[in-house]
């Protein structure tokens, strides 16, 4: 008998979390014995750009049709109007009383053995649920405190299990709700190196000015652009290199709210012509690949995949050392850069010194090479079946 598994995630968005559940889908689908059937509840296609890489044996459901979502997406626009906004919250109720009848109507008409909470967001509607629900939690728990700490004890409480990606996360998991403990599981991303390096090498996609900007010398940036992954503290600190000789350029490469205040500070501190905002990549390998350095900035973390990936791709990574994953992804400073919170003056030396001392880049590689195993879906496959 095969074992059937519901996973539900939110959406097939361009972003960290629908990137990793395309890796585990990519390998749980060739599992013999797994039967698996992915829910999605937003239904936009063009903004679902990972739902062509769902392997074609996996089943896709959608919760939402796409008129409502493109109802709430309208309506979401010009929520400064007093009726818009009485409209808008209408919508976003009526689509929280459909979300809930599809999920009651669904399993109780489709059984399964156990559902994937993947994206966290399925809690709310799965208390008449009479199958286990594992949740997977993919940031810092730290700065959940009040109303949200609240919201998190609730969910975790509906949960059979918690997958936590990393060992900080797992910690902090087990400090903050040791009534829980028994339910935080760690498991890492699974990466899939071959499709990971076949990537980076694959120009199908590239346009002329994506070869000419690849033959220049640059770091490279890749997240979302909100506030929490601060970019606009990443222009400062390259400002601070260029005046200090750096010659190579600062690609930034993702869409998102903050690209306003980064634009603003790039225009402040005159570097128009030396960091460049590209926008979304749907493959952004060739420009990891190609980089000098990968340079994050980010205030708070889960385990961020892109440090892997950046390392499948030979590139180092300077980071800062945020909660959750980067000191351990990057071993504590041997396997890339890592800055104390906030240290923009320790930011640009850590740059500075991988830069100008070739003994210290092939250190740093030399760890990378042996952490990225441990990222294998192989190493992590008798975790995940013991959790099914």
């Amino acid at each position: 008998m095969k074992k059937k598994i519901a996973i539900y995630s939110g959406q097939l968005y361009m972003g960290g979390i629908e990137r990793v559940l395309i890796n585990y889908l990519e390998k749980l689908s060739k599992e013999p014995e797994l039967d698996i059937t992915l829910i999605i509840k937003e239904n936009i296609p063009e903004k679902n750009v990972f739902a062509s890489e769902v392997p074609k044996n996996i089943k896709i459901e959608y919760i939402k049709d796409e008129s409502l979502c493109r109802k709430t997406e309208e309506l979401s626009k010009n929520k400064k109007n007093f009726l818009v906004r009485l409209q808008y919250q209408w919508n976003l109720y009526y689509s929280r009383v459909t979300i809930q009848r599809w999920i009651d109507r669904y399993f109780k008409e489709n059984s399964f053995d156990v559902v994937i909470d993947f994206d966290g967001s399925m809690w709310r509607y799965i208390g008449n649920l009479k199958v286990p629900v594992v949740g997977w939690v993919h940031f810092s728990l730290a700065n959940k405190k009040g109303r949200k700490y609240e919201a998190y004890r609730k969910r975790f409480e509906l949960y059979k299990k918690v997958v936590l990606i990393c060992d900080d996360m797992k910690k902090e998991f087990e400090e903050m709700f040791p009534q829980f403990k028994d339910k935080g599981v760690r498991i890492y991303n699974p990466m899939d190196f071959d499709v990971i390096k076949a990537k980076a090498e694959d120009r199908s996609e590239i346009t002329l000015e994506d070869e000419k900007l690849l033959k220049d010398n640059f770091f490279v940036g890749v997240s979302r652009l909100v506030g929490g992954k601060n970019r606009v503290g990443l222009v400062e600190i390259y400002g601070e290199l260029k005046k200090k000789g750096v010659k190579e350029k600062l690609y930034i490469l993702g869409e998102g709210d903050d690209k306003p205040n980064i634009e603003r500070k790039i225009k402040e501190l005159n570097l128009e012509d030396d960091v460049l905002l590209l926008g979304q990549k749907k493959n952004p390998f060739p420009y990891m690949k190609a980089a000098k350095m990968f340079l994050h900035t980010s205030m708070g973390e889960g385990l961020p995949t892109v440090f892997i990936e950046s390392m499948l791709c030979d590139t180092i990574v300077v980071a800062y050392d945020c909660p959750t994953g980067p000191r351990e992804i990057l071993v504590d400073g041997r396997a890339g850069g890592l800055v104390p919170l906030n240290d923009k003056i320790t930011f640009e030396k850590t740059v500075l010194n991988i830069l100008e001392d070739k003994n210290l880049e092939q250190s740093i590689k030399d760890e990378m090479y042996k952490k990225m195993n441990e990222f294998t879906y192989e190493y992590i496959r008798k975790d995940l079946f013991k959790l099914f």
